[in-house]
């Protein structure tokens, strides 16, 4: 191609858009179209007894023949302007609102597409739901209960539930004894997941009605009202047997079942807490001798007895006279009294629980006496983590030593500085070993044990010999022979005195 017909080539372009760009554009303007709105399900004709639970899964989509769809808006019900919510979603699951009072409903929700523009379907999709309330429920959970009988605080564990969702639950109440004007609203939280947890603490120093103060979960939280003050039940009664009754209503209006359970609260009338864990028949006996020898020094303590069970295998179950939560509940209890007093036949039994559930009680500066017969357990059990016991009796491998034993009439005598006091056996005591005090305890008492032997004799053990130590803090005595066999001397509550008001502070 020649470079003259090159030129005139690109000439006669140049002209040609110079033309057209003096012409401009002609032709008329195409204004944005509106998005359409669809729902899956077009229409729902169901009465009766097959009307739908008010929790429903909604579905939707939208179409916009010139550009692309943002987003929706939905109303329930009331369409107006200012009642409109904005999804990316083409899919939900809604509550639908049932008007209070009524069982059945028809609800309308309405759906409409917003495109690229801002632009809104004008008419949307639309669908009435006819929908029927299903009431919610509530039911005690049977692991979060108290006992037969408790002191100051009672906790309660319960769960709501509802067939047309968590959602729909409006609210869970209490009552204490009064179903009729004693009805209390607890708040709950969705992330309880319907599983609510409460504890009631009141005054219980006296006998009478009283209001007890809520505490939420297991944190042990104080509950407040509308006005910002603690949360409180009324018609509690104090050495009175109450029943607790929980219900659940819904945003409908609709009430569930009421459950309920009832237990009997004790008055606390000491700062000293008697526990009997004796789990033998001469249980009472045992105890009657303890409070004799207590009310001679001036406590008369409450008394609570926890023991039911048997020493299977190694340890025995936490006692069901106990409640069945442990953290908050049984440890502020036992926090409640200054000084505890506990005794026992056996060292497997409850306070091998006593590391966990006192220590509540010990970080409030309580102080603590056990009286509970040592015997033969394994150096490693977790009994020791507790009691100022670095170990007990034994023997060398091949000896022909077999056991331990303590005559009657054998004396058991204080370490020098500790008290005046020598008390007497006064029967025979088989199998109670002694026990060595761990670094930094005080050593009490000792007495002579005795070995028996293959041959029938008995030697003399002269390892060690204690039976009465104290722990480095101060605050936990631990005796390992049965007081009540020690009184020949009769002056048991002289060695009392010295051990309980002397050295661990216990008052009335």
């Amino acid at each position: 191609m020649s470079s003259k017909f090159k030129i005139l080539s690109l000439f006669t372009i140049l002209v040609i858009t110079t033309l057209s760009c003096e012409s401009g554009l002609e032709g008329d303007f195409n204004e944005n179209q509106l998005p359409k709105t669809f729902l899956t399900v077009e229409k729902i004709d169901r009465g009766g007894d097959f009307r739908l639970s008010s929790q429903i899964n909604i579905s939707w989509w939208g179409s916009d023949s010139d550009g692309y769809i943002v987003g929706y808006e939905y109303a329930i019900n009331d369409t107006s302007e200012g009642n409109w919510t904005f999804t990316r979603k083409t899919d939900s699951t809604f509550i639908l609102p049932i008007t209070q009072g009524l069982i059945e409903d028809d609800v309308l929700f309405k759906i409409r597409a917003v495109d690229n523009n801002d632009a809104r379907d004008p008419n949307g999709a639309r669908l009435i739901f006819p929908i029927v309330n299903t009431s919610p429920e509530a039911s005690i959970n049977q692991t979060e209960i108290p006992p037969d009988t408790l002191f100051s605080i009672a906790s309660f564990g319960w769960t709501i539930s509802d067939p047309d969702g968590l959602a729909n639950i409006e609210r869970t109440e209490i009552a204490i004894n009064d179903t009729v004007n004693g009805w209390v609203e607890i708040p709950f939280s969705p992330e309880e997941e319907g599983r609510i947890f409460i504890s009631l603490e009141v005054d219980n120093t006296l006998p009478g009605e009283k209001e007890a103060e809520v505490f939420l979960g297991r944190s042990y939280t104080r509950a407040l009202n509308s006005n910002n003050e603690p949360l409180t039940v009324p018609n509690l009664l104090v050495d009175s047997k109450n029943t607790f009754y929980v219900r659940t209503i819904d945003a409908a209006g609709a009430t569930s079942n009421v459950d309920s359970l009832s237990w009997f609260t004790k008055a606390q009338n000491s700062s000293v807490l008697f526990i009997n864990d004796d789990g033998n028949s001469t249980s009472l006996e045992k105890q009657s001798e303890h409070l004799s020898l207590l009310g001679e020094i001036g406590i008369e303590p409450d008394i609570w007895i926890i023991n039911t069970g048997e020493v299977t295998q190694d340890k025995i179950a936490l006692s069901d006279q106990f409640p069945s939560v442990i953290d908050p509940t049984l440890k502020k209890t036992l926090a409640k009294w200054d000084h505890i007093y506990w005794v026992s036949n056996n060292i497997d039994r409850n306070i091998t629980y006593a590391l966990d559930i006192t220590s509540d009680f010990f970080d409030a500066g309580g102080t603590m006496f056990v009286n509970i017969p040592m015997k033969g357990i394994s150096q490693n059990d977790e009994i020791f983590n507790f009691l100022p016991v670095d170990s007990i009796g034994y023997f060398d491998e091949g000896s022909i030593q077999t056991g331990f034993v303590i005559n009657s009439n054998t004396e058991v005598n204080p370490e020098t500085g500790i008290s005046e006091v020598v008390a007497l056996t006064e029967s025979r005591q088989v199998g109670v070993y002694p026990i060595k005090p761990v670094a930094g305890s005080t050593l009490l008492y000792q007495t002579d044990f005795r070995a028996t032997t293959l041959i029938g004799s008995t030697q003399d053990y002269t390892r060690f010999e204690g039976v009465g130590v104290e722990n480095q803090e101060g605050d936990l005595i631990y005796f390992s022979l049965d007081l009540t066999n020690l009184n020949g001397n009769s002056n048991l509550s002289d060695l009392l005195n010295d051990l309980l008001i002397g050295r661990l502070n216990f008052k009335q």
